[in-house]
């Protein structure tokens, strides 16, 4: 059977126990620390195990290798953005698709905005692995939840929705990475964000329903 390529990334075992959750999300944390002590190319497992407080063969029992500690923080994220773009498709009731584009902005900076330092080092680790060998389907849960959600809209049609919902979080992806890179000490870049982000997806999906109705 010809291996896959995310074999090599995935966690060797996945915490059970309460315990093993806790170091695991040492882990976590110490990694994120790490980046941004360091340069990704002093980034080692070493260090990582040395600021979280345990062995590099507790670290080892999680996750194989290096690349799969960065994999994993970056899924992270990516997964916790699918589940709060469910939460508010699972909640959306039929509204203008104004308010519901806001709440796809919204929902987009807040998993952003949660540790803005975690994200500057998430951004750090994507600039230099390659996320296609993400695993796809948390990618497809973002879709379909924003799919969801546009299908909500009260007072437009998506006769693409598929194109609709890949750009406006490409587009929004753009503008995070773009405003997280100016960060620095005065974190007012980041009220910016979240004005424009609602404004980028607003008038987007304004004009992507006009064209589809003119189409």
């Amino acid at each position: 059977m010809k291996a896959s390529a995310t074999d090599g990334l995935k966690p060797r075992k996945q915490p059970i126990q309460s315990r093993s959750g806790v170091t695991v999300e040492a882990i976590h944390e110490a990694t994120i620390q790490v980046l941004l002590a360091e340069d990704l190319g002093r980034f080692t497992t070493t260090r990582v195990a040395d600021r979280a407080g345990v062995s590099v063969g507790t670290l080892y029992q999680y996750f194989p290798n290096k690349e799969a500690l960065l994999y994993a923080i970056l899924l992270n994220h990516f997964e916790a953005m699918a589940t709060e773009f469910e939460r508010i498709a699972s909640n959306a009731e039929n509204a203008p698709l104004s308010d519901l584009a806001a709440s796809i902005a919204d929902a987009y900076v807040s998993v952003k905005m949660r540790n803005p330092e975690a994200t500057k080092a998430m951004y750090r680790i994507a600039g230099a692995i390659n996320q296609v060998r993400l695993s796809s389907d948390v990618f497809a849960r973002m879709g379909r939840a924003v799919g969801e959600i546009l299908g909500k809209a009260n007072d437009a049609s998506f006769a693409d929705p598929k194109t609709a919902t890949f750009t406006v979080l490409a587009a929004l992806a753009g503008l995070a990475r773009g405003s997280f890179g100016e960060l620095g000490e005065d974190h007012g870049v980041l009220d910016n964000l979240r004005i424009e982000s609602r404004r980028l997806a607003i008038a987007y999906l304004h004009a992507a329903a006009s064209a589809g109705k003119n189409a």
